[in-house]
């Protein structure tokens, strides 16, 4: 040991009797540091214990140096203790700027000793858990056995891929069970050290609750998700929207090609059979055919107007309902009696037209809007016909009842072409038409469905199909039955004959087109009646002053200067008594109900027929 000096609590000629009084462990430790310094010419600081008595142990740090001159030992270990002191000074102000930092950052901190599996856990590591420091055992087998089950197998990947070097640090986000039973979820980071043979020795690493970050990024992630699920489901209805607005501009410019076909087929044999009407030649049984043909032609056109008027009316939220009592049997007797008198259908032709009253009673009411629920059974019906061949159809109902509420529910049945089922759900929107070009072209604008489907709903029933292609379709409706107290409805129309004893009256024709004034001068012709005439509301207004012999009121609605509507209020001012009845061809407005505020006693749509302008006149001239 010679050329060693040792500063510290005992010299060097006393190093015996220093490792005489260790143990054993302690005597080789040094000799193997005291070596060390020798061979290595290495300063080094070793650790060792004395034991003063039976139950006291002296620790000591001592620092060692190999020193050839003796005279510089002293200086030389003195300024290497003043090192150490530094180094130790600047551990220990590291240590509590880390303590510091740890405190702040509010993590846990754990230290893992791999070769001998020990394992320390900070105060906050166990407090994050609800334990104090005393009642979580600092052992890795009770942290492993708090891992929530479906986390444990990722954070062991995790953990060892790190002590294998197949990460740069060890990262896991997992749940763990808390000390009340719950879990919280913890970010755990770690990072290990490797000896000079590159295995793991130590890890040491940090805890980080993230309960409340897991919980806001769950939440945005639902979030997400909803978000996303709105926009795939928008992005849908857009398409759908899309898909719908394109087949509907198809349908449109189909409607409109087919609209101009279904006007000029009618108008151009009206125009037609007018002109050969001219011929002096023609007998009177061609005359007679001729003007039938004009008469279908006409009314074809007719019913294609009021089509278009009722769609539009319906789509604007104009078109209104007026219920009252009304004859089911009648109305159906009625509509049987159209089809007849228009040669729709004929008695020993191919096709039988049925109906079946489900109650036998003529006097069975129901309350309803009579002309709406009309309308109706002839769209169906008509409908029905257009498509049929050969066999019948047949038009019924029945009485239903169902929880609380009675109901007709009526039926027309086919023996038609029938319907594909791919077309079923479409049947009943606008433009929709069953075509079977190949072999024949049905003639209609593909809007008497939407509207009869619109009708039967603002009637408070329901329409459905059942239809099989080659055999036929079957459309049911109902309409509920409503209690009402009140006069029937007579919807009959009853056939007036033409009275020629009215040359006592004067009645004022206010029309300013010639054309609808000559169509009702000469369908009262006959009558013998006193007929004036005014051009406009002003004119209709001087006139009635001026003439107290006039009993009755032909107004038009539409006229220059003062409309219809204005006049029949001015002139109800000095005649409250007269009766005024509108005339009109608008349809898109309530015009019944605006020329009854008016004060006028009745309505008559144009076209006017002979046969009904001569009915309301009967009802209120003697």
């Amino acid at each position: 040991m010679k050329g060693i000096y040792y500063r510290g609590i005992f010299m060097l000629i006393l190093f015996i009797p220093f490792i005489s009084f260790g143990n054993k462990l302690n005597i080789d430790s040094s000799l193997f540091q005291l070596r060390n310094i020798r061979e290595n010419n290495t300063v080094l600081i070793f650790y060792s214990s004395i034991l003063i008595s039976i139950i006291f142990i002296l620790y000591i740090a001592s620092i060692g140096k190999r020193i050839i001159e003796k005279k510089k030992a002293g200086k030389i270990l003195k300024n290497e203790i003043e090192d150490h002191k530094k180094t130790a000074q600047s551990l220990k102000i590291s240590q509590e700027r880390f303590d510091l930092a740890m405190k702040g950052s509010n993590d846990g901190i754990w230290d893992r000793e791999l070769i001998n599996e020990t394992v320390y856990y900070s105060e906050r590591w166990k407090g994050m858990l609800g334990f104090t420091d005393s009642e979580f055992p600092n052992n890795i087998k009770a942290f492993e056995e708090r891992i929530h089950p479906d986390d444990y197998e990722k954070v062991m990947n995790n953990f060892h891929n790190h002590l294998n070097r197949k990460s740069d640090f060890y990262e896991s986000k997992f749940r763990i069970k808390h000390k009340d039973g719950h879990y919280i979820w913890i970010n755990d980071r770690g990072k290990a050290i490797f000896d000079k043979d590159g295995n793991p020795i130590r890890i040491v690493g940090t805890h980080t609750d993230i309960t409340e970050k897991q919980r806001i990024e769950e939440e945005l992630h639902q979030y997400q998700a909803l978000l996303e699920e709105k926009v795939k489901a928008r992005t849908i209805e857009l398409l759908e929207a899309k898909e719908k607005a394109e087949e509907s501009d198809r349908l449109k410019s189909a409607f409109l090609a087919n609209m101009s076909h279904e006007i000029r087929t009618p108008m151009n044999a009206i125009i037609g059979f007018s002109d050969l009407l001219t011929d002096p030649d023609l007998t009177s049984d061609q005359k007679h055919e001729l003007i039938n043909h004009i008469n279908k032609n006409s009314n074809t056109l007719v019913y294609l107007i009021d089509d278009i008027i009722d769609i539009a009316k319906i789509e604007a939220g104009q078109l209104k309902i007026n219920k009252t009592e009304c004859n089911i049997n009648q109305i159906l007797s009625d509509v049987y009696q159209s089809f007849i008198e228009t040669n729709s259908i004929k008695e020993d032709g191919p096709v039988k037209l049925k109906l079946e009253k489900g109650i036998q009673n003529d006097n069975f009411t129901i309350h309803t809007d009579p002309v709406r629920f009309q309308q109706i059974l002839i769209n169906l019906i008509g409908n029905s016909l257009k498509y049929t061949e050969l066999g019948y159809v047949e038009c019924g109902y029945q009485v239903k009842t169902d929880t609380t509420n009675s109901y007709l529910e009526f039926y027309v049945k086919d023996t038609g072409i029938g319907i594909p089922k791919s077309k079923h759900k479409h049947i009943f929107e606008r433009f929709s038409k069953i075509e079977d070009s190949k072999t024949k072209l049905y003639r209609g604008t593909g809007l008497g469905l939407t509207i009869t489907k619109n009708l039967v709903e603002m009637l408070g029933g329901k329409i459905w199909l059942e239809s099989e292609e080659q055999k036929g379709s079957t459309f049911y409706f109902t309409i509920p039955v409503e209690e009402f107290k009140g006069q029937a409805s007579d919807t009959q129309e009853k056939t007036i004959d033409i009275i020629k004893n009215w040359q006592n009256n004067t009645i004022l024709i206010a029309e300013d087109e010639d054309s609808n004034y000559r169509v009702l001068q000469m369908a009262l012709k006959r009558t013998n009646i006193n007929i004036l005439r005014a051009e406009n509301g002003k004119q209709a207004i001087d006139i009635c002053k001026a003439n107290k012999k006039i009993s009755l009121v032909l107004m038009d609605l539409k006229m220059p200067e003062i409309n219809g509507i204005d006049a029949t209020k001015e002139i109800k001012k000095f005649r409250p008594d007269l009766t005024i009845i509108a005339q009109t061809a608008y349809a898109m407005a309530e015009d019944r109900k605006l020329t009854q505020e008016a004060g006028c006693s009745d309505y008559l749509a144009k076209p006017i027929k002979a046969k009904e302008l001569i009915s309301t006149l009967n009802k209120y001239l003697n």
